[in-house]
This record gives C-alpha cells, structure tokens and sequence, in this order.
C-alpha cells in the first residue's frame, strides 16, 4: 500500500516533466519555424505588428494540435496533457475535437490577417473572407461548447472572458491614452487582434489556474 502511494507522486512529477519537455519542444519548434519562414522574407517585410500577430496565431495552433492529439491518440495523449488517464480523453473525444478546431481557426483566422496586403502575400478580399469565416467557425464551436458545458466550466468561460476584457482595456486602454497624449506610438489595428487573442489566453491559464485546473494529476 505504502509504494502504491509512493508510486503515484513520482508518476505525477515524471508525467509533469514529460509534460513540460514536450510543450516546450513543440512551442520551440513551431516558433523557429514561424521566424525562419518570417526571416526568410518569402512572406513579404510583414513588420513588427504582423510578426506578433503570427507568434500569437502559433500558440493557438500548438495547442490546437496538442489538444487534437491527445483526442485522437488518448494513449499517448494521457502521457502528457493534464488528464488522470487516457480514459478520461477518450470519453472527451467529442468535446476535445471541438475545442481543437475552434483553437486552430482562431490561430489561421489571425494568420490569414497578418499576411493581408499589401505587406503580405494575401489579398485584402482574400484575408477578410478567411478570418470572418474562421472567427465564424471558431465563435460557433465555442458556443456550442458553452451550450454542452456544466455551470463549472460556463462560470470558468465567463471568468476568463471577463479578465480578457480587463487585461485589453488596461494594457490596450493605457496604450491608447499615452499614445493619445503623445508619449508612445499609437497601437496598429492588427495589434488589438493580438492583444485580444494573447489576452484571451493568459486570462484563460489564470482562471483555470484559479481553480487548481492545472494542478499535476
């Protein structure tokens, strides 16, 4: 009885470990490539909103694709996501798909806005279509997510999208009002869309950390 106890913190520090290794290494990965593909000027001189924007977009799409895989691979999902097993992800399989593909919309969707022209390769028309029918797509699943959740994870929602909210209207509200007052260069119009969907993230981590979500299991 006494190692089976012993046995489960151990599993959970490895678990986290590996957790941490493979994040890291995906995010690391998927970034180089972004900035190699960026530096190599075949996208166009994008400038500095536009790079953010797509550093932003890869996030999404790392995550989008983590999430995809453990649904589709619950075995060797359990081994890194912050699951009890791979049973827990195979009864979330529905949920999980959806969850990915809204991510990963939302991640193109901003792409398809930071290579717009006419400093990027997309046409304007082009670049509007993509991202209102990816946001579209994105908005639809989410809602249908929020329809389908229980009153934790809605209460979870609406915390995170509150705290969204102040982080953009702090952080982007006092970049508007210096840049107004003539102390710093007012923010691009691509830079809101970022800070939007960063702001989105880092308040979702918060309130899932709040509620000890992301606590090792």
């Amino acid at each position: 009885m006494m190692s089976e106890i012993n046995a489960k913190p151990r599993s959970v520090q490895r678990k986290t470990i590996v957790s941490l290794l493979v994040g890291g290494l995906a995010g690391g990965l998927a970034s180089f490539a972004a900035l190699a593909l960026i530096d190599s000027g075949q996208l166009g001189e994008l400038g500095t909103s536009r790079e953010i924007a797509i550093m932003v977009a890869v996030v999404y799409l790392v995550m989008a694709v983590s999430v995809a895989f453990g649904a589709l691979s619950p075995k060797l999902g359990a081994q890194f996501l912050n699951v009890e097993d791979a049973e827990e992800l195979r009864e979330q399989k529905s949920r999980l798909m959806g969850s990915a593909v809204a991510t990963a919309a939302f991640g193109f969707a901003l792409v398809a806005v930071a290579l717009a022209a006419p400093l990027g390769p997309v046409a304007e028309p082009v670049a509007l279509t993509l991202f209102l029918g990816l946001f579209g797509l994105a908005w639809y699943l989410g809602a249908r997510q929020q329809r389908a959740s229980d009153e934790f994870m809605r209460q979870l929602s609406r915390d995170a999208s509150a705290a969204a909210f102040y982080l953009l209207a702090l952080i982007g509200g006092g970049w508007a009002l210096l840049a107004h007052l003539g102390y710093v260069i007012a923010p691009a119009p691509l830079d809101w869309l970022s800070m939007f969907a960063g702001f989105l993230l880092i308040a979702t981590l918060a309130a899932c950390m709040q509620r000890g979500l992301m606590t090792p299991r």
